[in-house]
């Protein structure tokens, strides 16, 4: 089983990859969601014990994907940090990543975890980090983070994340998916999220991202 797969959204060929990503190669861009950023680190200092190295694990994963696609840009679709930016480990594992990844544009649909960029703009600025509220539109396609901010009778096909929308497979545990029906939901891209498992309706196309596969799901 191949770990990418070349589908039609919206009328417009784009790479799936079992990485969580999409990518749309007619305009060089890597599209993610959810990757909270220092996630881990907000519950620790809440007091709850989690292993460490969670950024450093979902940046390597992103590294190989700018690698092996040549993107030219990253797209966020919201929620690239979980909370406020203290001066963790994970800012320096960030500030290394964009050091690396120097010419490259980083975009990010502003999500509801980003209060702190907004409020604070200057803070994505020196992250080097192109921030957009409450949605970017580019034909075919309109991005945002959560399907509700997309506004009414906008145009564009809705590409999405937020929801974190999970599925079982037999013999494994619950799985991120990428959904497309009426809108476009992507898999949270941290390896450190919760899920929504949900029902798939009919003529919904659902890929599931299993450990080194995509797996497209029949969907009656």
């Amino acid at each position: 089983m191949a770990d990418e797969r070349e589908v039609l959204v919206a009328g417009e060929p784009v790479l799936l990859h079992a990485e969580r990503a999409l990518f749309w190669p007619r305009t060089r861009t890597l599209v993610i969601a959810d990757l909270h950023l220092g996630k881990a680190d907000h519950f620790r200092r809440a007091g709850i014990a989690l292993p460490v190295g969670g950024t450093s694990h979902d940046l390597e994963r992103l590294d190989a994907l700018l690698e092996l696609t040549g993107a030219e840009r990253l797209l966020v679709l919201g929620d690239l940090l979980h909370g406020e930016i203290p001066e963790a480990p994970w800012l320096a594992r960030w500030y290394a990543f964009r050091n690396r990844w120097a010419s490259l544009l980083v975009d990010v649909v502003a999500g509801n975890h980003d209060r702190v960029l907004r409020r604070h703009p200057e803070r994505a600025a020196s992250m080097g980090l192109n921030l957009h509220a409450p949605y970017v539109h580019e034909a075919p396609f309109l991005f945002v983070h959560a399907a509700e901010d997309a506004p009414v009778g906008g145009e564009g096909y809705v590409l999405a994340g937020h929801l974190h929308p999970v599925l079982r497979l037999p013999g494994l545990p619950r799985l991120p998916v990428f959904r497309f029906a009426d809108v476009g939901i992507l898999p949270a891209f941290t390896t450190f999220a919760g899920g929504m498992p949900f029902d798939p309706v009919r003529d919904e196309r659902v890929f599931v991202c299993a450990p080194g596969a995509l797996v497209e799901m029949p969907v009656a």
